[in-house]
């Protein structure tokens, strides 16, 4: 008996010795860092001691980090916990409550629009207040309050939507047109001593309660009627907060060079930095007008001041969207007027260059002879230019914006063209990334990830987003580079993008798997707070 318990008490020992050791932690969620043992470790030393697995809330693993700075996107997985990004790259051996598989997939952080009509919508009940059209093309923050409209009282406006919630990160600029109009009415000509001295309050109290700086809106009224002494004092006031002066100028056409003098010029005295808003060169008669501008923008940061510009990419404003024909006919040559409603079925998505060879009339007579046979004819003027467009594009101070608005879609294509609907709201980032990046290489990958996240949080002071990095909110899109497209067309303006994966707002999933999810997760930005 005592040889037979020797025998087993062998037997177990070598089976004890001859077992293997534990595997990496979190090897089983998926996520873990390779295990093994490490180079030049010998038989006769100690087993590796296990890995305490970090605990996540969510991982994205396996995606193409493009971070916003600029530099190559590189293979990583990130790690977000609550509402923030926690780590970024080898993320360790972890336990998550989700793990989204991003092979194939671009992880960029959400996008920032700099230059969004949305401080109506947001409030209105019978609109889009989750800025769904937003947020399922990868904008997780906008910037309102441009062209000098907004609310006078900042502060009750940014409390009432925080208390109410959105669907996106919202900052604002107070608008000059409206507080003049609070002020002044509709009044022309320079205010007075008084209305000045209220004005500049109401600036200061506007800054104060957290807005991002000053908007002016000088192609329209009242803000119009302010001369560049008036403005820049009003501008002044936002020195003291870190304020910005964000400009649609007096002019985008005939009278574009001496705008951007101006607004280079009230920046220059009230020492702020400028945003030329939504920068074009519209009408064919100006679009020689190119090197003037770059070279006006150039010279002035080649000097110090700090100036940037918003621009979207696409060539009509939305004044010209479904127009009579008539007005245009004379502006534009014809292979630059778009049909899209007032014709026959056939004609819709043409130029009216194109239309007039399927009807075999003239070029010369094209649109002449198109109004003869159907005049009420309606077009899309494509009468930004597009080199310009470009050409913008490609200099280090531009960002990306829409210029869009948070409309909720409409029933009917149709309807869309008849409310004159802007493509820019459902596919201004599709459109770059389609369009500007894959398909005519005006842009690299990272630079457009640069100009619509980092670029733009450093232009308007977001020290907390625009980046995929840790300690920066978890703000995230995931899109395909080889498929991301906008759908939309000037008949059909209002198609949601292909190609947005996923989008994440302050750590929630709101767009998954292509799929609208929503939630009103999004936080206030006030000036200074992040």
């Amino acid at each position: 008996m005592p040889r037979l318990i020797a025998v087993l008490f062998g037997l177990l020992l070598l089976v004890s010795c001859s077992a293997p050791p534990a595997g990496p932690a979190g090897a089983a969620e998926g996520g873990g860092a390779a295990g093994g043992e490490p180079p030049g470790r010998g038989a006769a030393d100690p087993p590796a001691v296990e890995a305490t697995p970090i605990v996540y809330d969510l991982v994205i693993a396996g995606g193409t980090v493009v971070d916003g700075t600029g530099a190559p996107g590189f293979r990583g997985d990130v790690a977000v916990s609550g509402d923030r990004i926690v780590a970024v790259g080898d993320v360790g051996p972890y336990r998550a409550e989700r793990v989204i598989d991003a092979t194939g997939l671009v992880v960029a952080p959400g996008f920032i629009n700099p230059h969004s009509h949305t401080h109506d919508d947001l409030l209105n009940p019978f609109i889009e207040r989750d800025a769904k059209a937003s947020l399922m093309q990868g904008i997780t923050t906008e910037i309102g309050g441009v062209d000098g409209r907004s609310p006078v009282d900042i502060g009750a406006f940014l409390s009432r939507l925080e208390a109410e919630g959105t669907g996106v990160n919202y900052g604002t600029y107070l608008g000059q047109g409206s507080v003049r109009a609070h002020v002044m009415g509709w009044a022309q000509g320079p205010a007075g001593e008084a209305q000045l001295a209220e004005m500049k309050r109401l600036v200061r109290e506007g800054m104060e309660d957290g807005a991002l700086g000053l908007s002016t809106g000088l192609e329209y009224q009242p803000g119009s009627f302010a001369g560049t002494a008036e403005l820049v004092e009003l501008v002044k006031e936002t020195a003291p907060y870190g304020g910005i002066y964000a400009t649609h100028m007096r002019s985008e056409g005939d009278a574009l060079v001496e705008a951007i003098e101006e607004a280079l010029e009230i920046g220059r005295q009230a020492g702020v930095p400028v945003n030329l808003s939504h920068l074009k060169i519209v009408h064919y008669r100006n679009w020689g007008k190119e090197d003037e501008v770059v070279r006006l923008i150039e010279e002035a940061r080649a000097a110090g001041q700090r100036v940037f510009a918003d621009v979207y990419p696409y060539r009509a404003p939305d004044y010209a969207v479904n127009r009579p024909l008539a007005e245009w006919a004379s502006a534009l040559p014809p292979e630059h007027l778009l049909i899209v409603d007032g014709a026959p079925g056939e004609l819709q998505g043409l130029t009216v260059a194109e239309a007039a060879a399927l009807l075999g009339l003239p070029e010369s007579e094209a649109a002449r002879s198109l109004l003869a046979r159907h005049p009420n004819t309606r077009v899309v003027a494509l009468v930004s230019s597009e080199r310009a467009m470009h050409r913008f594009y490609a200099a280090d101070w531009s960002v990306v914006s829409t210029d869009g608005e948070a409309q909720p879609k409409l029933a009917t294509a149709a309807e869309a063209r008849a409310y004159a609907f802007h493509r820019r709201s459902y596919g201004t980032y599709p459109q770059l990334f389609e369009e500007l990046v894959r398909k005519r290489g005006v842009l690299t990958l990272e630079q457009a990830v640069r100009k619509s996240t980092g670029q733009v949080a450093d232009e308007l002071g977001l020290k907390s987003r625009g980046y995929v990095k840790p300690g920066q909110y978890a703000d995230l899109v995931l899109f395909d580079p080889a498929t991301v497209a906008d759908r939309t067309t000037w008949l059909s303006p209002q198609e949601y993008p292909e190609g947005i994966a996923y989008v994440l707002v302050n750590g929630h999933v709101v767009v998954d798997r292509g799929e609208w999810v929503g939630g009103r997760h999004g936080r206030i930005i006030r000036r200074g707070e992040e």
